[in-house]
């Protein structure tokens, strides 16, 4: 399996946000993080977009060690999360995790937003 993060799994225009924004179908969220994602119910790449606000993260480092480690998991987990678009947010609580707790945290995510998946499916085939 291969397991980089190309150009095409970016959500990058304003567009592509608020389609996400506008149409969220699963959330997960914790105090560190909030996790909205559209499904497209196809085997379509998993899009990721970031917001990280400075009211959040004060610092520019932990700003980008929030995205580094983020990115890190969903790249790992993109397998997995393959037909979702997700945009994932900074919350007060980040600050206070160091990368490994962070890392835990996003990954603990990932899993809820795909058992929320199975059951939205599964209601809908019932």
């Amino acid at each position: 399996m291969q397991y980089t993060f190309k150009p095409h799994q970016k959500l990058l225009n304003s567009h592509d946000f608020k389609r996400v924004f506008d149409h969220v179908a699963i959330k997960a969220g914790t105090s560190e993080l909030l996790v909205l994602a559209i499904d497209n119910y196809d085997e379509k790449p998993a899009r990721l977009g970031l917001v990280v606000a400075k009211k959040n993260l004060k610092r520019a480092v932990d700003r980008n060690r929030f995205k580094r480690v983020v990115r890190e998991s969903f790249r790992n987990h993109q397998h997995q999360l393959q037909g979702l678009e997700f945009v994932v947010l900074s919350r007060r609580g980040a600050i206070e995790l160091d990368s490994s707790a962070l890392k835990k945290v996003v990954d603990q995510t990932w899993r809820r937003i795909l058992k929320k998946r199975t059951a939205k499916l599964e209601t809908k085939k019932a």
